[in-house]
């Protein structure tokens, strides 16, 4: 079913689809979401189970550590404490091509994605 006529006017699948693309795009946090999302994915796939759930129990203590306005497109300075957990999983990290030198990101889009969803809750 390429086309819909319930309004009266033709629909094409791209259409459709930019609608969409443009929708999600403007939703508050969703290059964020989209990151981590995406980063947890390929991390899922490439470590043991329990170094995974060490970089997910890693992200969050991180993330809580920063402020509420870190901007993940920027270069930002962490905590002291943060750095420390960042170091750590950077070297845990560096034999995987996929993953290796974006555990800063991955926190900082995470912690923004939180910070969006509570917005939005709000």
């Amino acid at each position: 079913m390429a086309s819909s006529n319930k309004t009266g006017r033709t629909t094409s699948g791209a259409t459709v689809a930019r609608d969409f693309n443009n929708a999600l795009n403007s939703t508050l946090g969703f290059e964020a979401m989209r990151f981590t999302a995406n980063y947890a994915r390929i991390a899922q796939g490439e470590l043991r189970a329990c170094d995974y759930e060490e970089l997910m129990l890693a992200v969050r203590d991180a993330a809580k550590l920063l402020p509420d306005t870190i901007d993940p497109s920027k270069e930002n300075e962490w905590p002291a404490e943060a750095e420390e957990i960042n170091q750590r999983m950077e070297d845990k990290l560096k034999d995987y091509d996929k993953l290796a030198g974006c555990f800063k990101k991955l926190v900082e889009n995470a912690h923004a994605a939180g910070i969006a969803a509570n917005k939005r809750q709000q």
